[in-house]
C-alpha cells in the first residue's frame, strides 16, 4: 500500500472521529455529491447528491440494445451509520412526459422498481458501486470525475483545529487562528500561514484535484525549527474560501490532524 493511498484512508478515518466541516448541503460528515465513474470505462457513470445521512443516485448506463438507460435511486440512507460510509437503495426506471411535449403532463410518469443499489466508500474519492438490473448485478470501482481544477490562489483568514499525538508537552488539542497566503500555479502549490501563536510557516506541495475535491502532499518549516511532511485532503473551495483535513508528521512519531479553514479576503 503507498503512503498516499494510507493517507486517504485515514483521511475518511478522521472524517468519522473530527466534527464535521462540509460546506455543502451534507452536514452529516464526508460529503459524496459528485460525478462518480471509472476511467477504465468511459461513456457510463453515476450522478451522487448527498444530503444529511441520505445519497440520491441517478445511473446512466446501456441497455442489450447498447442503447442509452438510466435509472434512479432516489433514497439511499446510510448503512450502519456514519462510520460505515455506506449507502443502501431501491433502484427504479421512470417514464415521464416527452421532451418535446408543448405541455408537460404529471400523469404520464411511473416508478417502476427495477433492483436494488448500494454505495461504499473506502476513501474520500474512492468507492464501490453494486446494483442489479431485472437479475443482472454488476459490480464496479468508482472514483470521481474530473473535467477542472479548481485554483486556490488568494489571501484567506481562517483557523486550524485539531489534535497533535506523541508530541511531548505539545500534545493534546491545538487550536489557531491563521492568516493564508495561497500560490496556486498548476499542479504547484504554496502556502504561507501566520498562526496565532506568533508561529510562521510555509508549506510546499503538489496539488491533486478529484472531482469537486482537491488534495495536497508536501514538505513544510516553521520558524520554530519544526519542519516534515504533510498532507492535505478532502479540500472544497469556493469563491467564499476552503475547507479541508490536514496531517501533518513532526518526524519521531509526532503527528498532528486539524480540520483547516479559511475565508477569503
Amino acid at each position: 500500500m503507498t503512503v498516499r493511498r494510507l493517507l486517504e484512508i485515514l483521511a475518511l478515518v478522521v472524517a468519522t472521529l473530527l466534527p464535521t466541516y462540509s460546506a455543502a448541503a451534507n452536514t452529516f460528515g464526508t460529503d459524496f455529491s459528485d460525478l462518480w465513474w471509472n476511467p477504465l470505462e468511459s461513456g457510463w457513470g453515476a450522478n451522487l447528491a448527498h444530503q444529511g445521512d441520505t445519497v440520491f443516485m441517478t445511473l446512466f448506463v446501456y441497455g442489450v440494445d447498447s442503447k442509452p438507460k438510466w435509472y434512479v435511486a432516489s433514497y439511499m440512507p446510510t448503512r450502519g451509520g456514519e462510520a460505515s460510509h455506506a449507502f443502501d437503495g431501491t433502484l427504479y426506471e421512470a417514464t415521464g412526459t416527452y421532451l418535446g411535449a408543448p405541455t408537460f403532463d404529471p400523469g404520464s410518469g411511473t416508478m417502476q422498481v427495477v433492483g436494488t443499489a448500494s454505495l461504499e466508500f473506502s476513501t474520500i474519492n474512492v468507492g464501490t458501486l453494486t446494483y442489479n438490473v431485472g437479475g443482472v448485478s454488476v459490480t464496479k470501482r468508482i472514483e470521481r470525475q474530473t473535467f477542472r481544477s479548481n485554483n486556490l490562489s488568494g489571501s484567506y483568514f481562517g483557523a486550524q483545529v485539531g489534535t497533535k499525538t506523541s508530541c511531548g508537552t505539545s500534545s493534546g488539542t491545538s487550536e489557531n487562528t491563521a492568516l493564508y497566503s495561497i500560490v496556486h500555479n498548476g499542479p504547484d502549490i504554496s502556502i504561507t500561514a501566520v498562526l496565532s501563536d506568533n508561529l510562521y510557516c510555509t508549506y510546499s506541495g503538489t496539488y491533486v484535484q478529484q472531482g469537486r475535491m482537491g488534495q495536497i502532499e508536501g514538505g513544510f518549516s516553521c520558524t520554530n525549527g519544526s519542519k516534515g511532511g504533510y498532507f492535505a485532503a478532502g479540500i472544497e473551495a469556493s469563491d467564499k474560501g476552503f475547507l479541508g483535513r490536514f496531517f501533518a508528521d513532526f518526524g519521531g512519531g509526532c503527528v498532528e490532524s486539524a480540520l483547516i479553514g479559511g475565508v477569503k479576503r
